[in-house]
């Protein structure tokens, strides 16, 4: 009874828990534009926890969080690309990261 209890408190978890998502700081409807990027990425180039480069620098998030708040607007980014997961760990020499979302940002003036 216990193991029963123990793999359905274990399923339960892994069940309910939300995947990562990444919300600008903007509107409703703008708000989900880079989780939806990342959505329609094929799964195998690039994972739920890509490293984010924001106008070259990395955006440092904690991993093990759900929601991550990135601090701009959709009408502040001029592009975004992605790298998968081998290209992005020779660029940024980091051994355990799920790609990379490339941000670029439009100048202000």
């Amino acid at each position: 009874m216990k193991q029963f209890l123990l793999i359905f408190f274990c399923t339960l978890l892994t069940g309910c828990s939300n995947p990562r998502i990444f919300i600008l700081d903007d509107t409703q409807e703008n708000k989900y534009f880079v989780s939806d990027f990342i959505d329609n990425i094929k799964e195998n180039q690039i994972g739920k926890s890509p490293l984010i480069v924001i106008n070259g620098i990395p955006f440092k998030y904690e991993k093990s969080q759900d929601t991550i708040l990135l601090p701009l607007k959709k009408s502040e980014i001029k592009s975004l690309e992605f790298l998968n997961q081998n290209s992005s760990r020779i660029m940024y020499n980091e051994k355990e990261n799920d790609g990379a979302v490339i941000i670029t940002t439009r100048a202000q003036d």
